[in-house]
């Protein structure tokens, strides 16, 4: 990984090939525009997830995919490069978080306003496999409605920037500052009274706005990120072996309930700052 960081940095031509022919490796496109958006600015940037973007405009104008799922995919890259920005101006990784998916709601919303005529063409296909899942399989299965799938794009923009910009900065610390990137992730925190926002959209999705749940459930995300933070602190600071670390991430994607867990500790952390406490027993 260190090697294709490096060669991102020798030029201009290295990072736009990379980004290009990225685009088919997970994570590959959007990392690379998150080190050059990092590393040398905006205008790099720019020029970057521009040549990221081409095979998924080619693909739109040809028509061979779903138009929508093209969107989707500049939709992602377009994230990718301004929550970058956000994290190389303010060095927050909390306003990040927030802008991460602040920036995805309304790319997504956008997106389904301009673009309506495509979603409605995913939607029609969707419902077409839907229905042939549900005969194979001799299950009802429900077909969100155009919200619904509006919000899952919004899910995908999120987690796709936030994975690519966690690769990005990691990759940046290998060059630039070894070991820098370990100590920035067991920093990260919101402030206060923005956990407890993110606390309050989360506890409207499953009360009285229900029918948004999945929409404020996004807020869920910058909490996960400060949960698994505190996670690596406690870790570090308690010398336990990286096996916890293993299960924890298993537990994330096994099932909602270390989700939720971990929600709760980036919240409680964000208010009391437990690592401070953490860091004074280990003192002690």
């Amino acid at each position: 990984m260190r090697a294709l960081a490096e060669f991102i940095m020798r030029g201009r031509v290295q990072a736009c090939l990379v980004a290009l022919v990225g685009v088919v490796v997970p994570l590959v496109g959007p990392a690379a525009i998150g080190l050059v958006t990092l590393r040398k600015g905006n205008a790099e940037g720019v020029l970057v997830t521009l040549w990221a973007s081409l095979p998924f405009v080619v693909s739109y104008f040809a028509g061979q995919s779903s138009p929508f799922v093209a969107v989707m995919s500049i939709l992602a890259l377009v994230n990718m490069l301004l929550v970058a920005n956000v994290l190389r101006v303010t060095a927050s990784w909390g306003l990040t978080l927030v802008s991460n998916v602040g920036v995805a709601v309304v790319l997504a919303t956008i997106a389904g306003f301009v673009f309506q005529n495509d979603l409605t063409v995913l939607m029609l296909d969707l419902t077409e496999i839907v229905a042939n899942a549900s005969q194979q399989l001799e299950q009802d299965f429900v077909l969100p409605p155009p919200s619904g799938v509006l919000a899952w794009v919004a899910w995908m923009t999120a987690f796709s920037a936030l994975l690519g910009l966690v690769v990005a900065r990691w990759w940046q610390a290998l060059l630039f500052n070894p070991g820098g990137f370990q100590h920035e992730f067991q920093g990260i925190r919101l402030e206060p009274k923005v956990a407890l926002g993110c606390c309050i959209l989360i506890i409207l999705g499953f009360t009285v706005l229900s029918d948004f749940q999945f929409w404020l459930q996004l807020a869920s995300i910058p909490l996960i990120v400060c949960g698994l933070s505190l996670l690596h602190y406690t870790v570090k600071a308690r010398k336990a072996g990286g096996h916890w670390l293993v299960l924890i991430y298993l537990g994330v994607f096994l099932g909602p309930v270390m989700s939720g867990l971990l929600v709760a500790l980036g919240a409680i952390d964000s208010v009391l700052n437990l690592r401070a406490r953490l860091g004074s027993d280990n003192q002690s």
